[in-house]
């Protein structure tokens, strides 16, 4: 994978490019947001993670300027939702495997693979020596997280190498210290293609995308096709992602930006889209 995030010398000209390319068409703007690392910051339990209070009441302001607001996580719906609390979000779960566009409208359903049960049982069973080892069922998809117990990763690979080796028609996805079992068709850039075929039946919109994880390297790829696309890394590493935000400290400081621009931009002010002084770097 090659680095191709733009070295710039200023820290504000990711800001100035993204005002840009906002405001050189007439297409509205598509935020797409992972949740663990990029909303919610990185706990030992995948349960003890929140988003910020802070967080979700800047992503409700931005949905009431009418731009949509898309979740795209592995997690499960139900486990999204409930980061969310009362916010009604369009989210693509499980790596795009289940795309709901709100509480009652599906966009696209996974099939209950009978496969995850059995290495469900395989890996409770494999693990009973490494109690530091969580296993999550995803009912779709089966996760092993070695988050308490980095030194176990070689470990967690194997045992889960096992699994695949019975299950071939699943591919072995890795993200921060966890390896995850999926069905081929789990995507995240498929995900973000899906949804934004169907609300460009309506309007055309440019994607804003912004992740942590290797699993968002699909959606990376995805936006940087489109011609007015922004991916946004958070966090370091290689990465197909354009630009850089450190943590998800910067990720709520860049999304306080953007309802910024959206407001003046829907205002019609011209020339008072000031970022100056802004605390976000690149590097």
């Amino acid at each position: 994978m090659n680095n191709r995030i733009d070295k710039t010398s200023s820290k504000l000209d990711y800001l100035q490019n993204l005002r840009e390319k906002l405001s050189s068409n007439d297409n509205k703007p598509c935020l797409f947001l992972d949740i663990d690392g990029t909303l919610s910051d990185f706990q030992l339990d995948p349960n003890d993670c929140y988003i910020p209070s802070k967080t979700l009441n800047i992503i409700n302001k931005i949905i009431s300027e009418k731009i949509p607001v898309v979740a795209v996580t592995g997690r499960d719906i139900d486990s999204a939702r409930k980061l969310f609390e009362s916010i009604d979000l369009p989210i693509a779960a499980l790596h795009g495997l289940e795309i709901y566009l709100g509480k009652e409208t599906e966009l696209h359903t996974a099939k209950n693979f009978l496969e995850i049960s059995h290495i469900y049982n395989m890996l409770t069973k494999a693990c009973r020596t490494y109690p530091d080892l969580l296993i999550e069922n995803k009912k779709s998809s089966i996760a092993l997280h070695y988050r308490k117990a980095p030194e176990l990763e070689c470990i967690a690979k194997k045992i889960i190498l096992e699994s695949q080796l019975i299950f071939p028609d699943l591919k072995l996805i890795q993200g921060k210290f966890v390896y995850e079992l999926v069905p081929t068709q789990a995507n995240k850039g498929l995900a973000i293609k899906r949804v934004l075929a169907h609300y460009n039946q309506h309007d055309l919109y440019i994607p804003v995308f912004i992740g942590d994880d290797v699993t968002d390297e699909d959606g990376f790829y995805f936006v940087n096709q489109m011609t007015h696309g922004i991916s946004i890394k958070v966090g370091q590493g290689l990465t197909h992602a354009r630009y850089l935000l450190q943590d998800t400290k910067q990720v709520y400081e860049f999304l306080e930006l953007f309802l910024k621009h959206i407001q003046n931009h829907d205002n019609n002010i011209k020339g008072n889209n000031n970022f100056g002084g802004e605390k976000i770097c690149l590097n």
